[in-house]
């Protein structure tokens, strides 16, 4: 029994580290251009960790990267589940919003910035930038 313990341990210790590899795998993938490397990263780090809007913004962003705004879109709305007050993601929900042509939701996204921003912020004046 005591090895059966021990072992589960090592186990679940190795399945964890490498879990947490996943992600820092996708960032240098990112980082490095490359996108659909990234993908595979992080599809394999939100099985581990469904709860990490960082890592569901990462996979919109490099969704975002190889032009599948829609899939991208799909992502930025998980992560803004899990973290609606978060500004970028305000910024890239409103941005592909645009991008997608659906101008209502745009528009929520700024308005949704005009509340979290409590003074002006660049997240707000980027994402207005896109109508001019």
């Amino acid at each position: 029994m005591k090895y059966f313990i021990i072992l589960t341990l090592l186990l679940y210790t190795s399945h964890s580290l490498s879990a947490s590899n996943f992600y820092d795998n996708a960032l240098k993938n990112y980082n490095d251009t490359k996108y659909k490397t990234a993908i595979k990263y992080l599809e394999k780090e939100i099985v581990f960790n469904p709860k990490s809007s960082e890592s569901f913004i990462l996979l919109g962003k490099s969704y975002e990267k190889i032009d599948d705004l829609n899939t991208a879109n799909k992502y930025y709305n998980i992560a803004f589940t899990l973290a609606p007050h978060s500004l970028e993601l305000n910024f890239l929900l409103g941005k592909t919003a645009y991008g997608l042509g659906n101008i209502e939701n745009y528009a929520e996204f700024i308005s949704n910035l005009e509340i979290l921003c409590e003074n002006d912020c660049e997240e707000i004046n980027n994402l207005k930038l896109l109508a001019e």
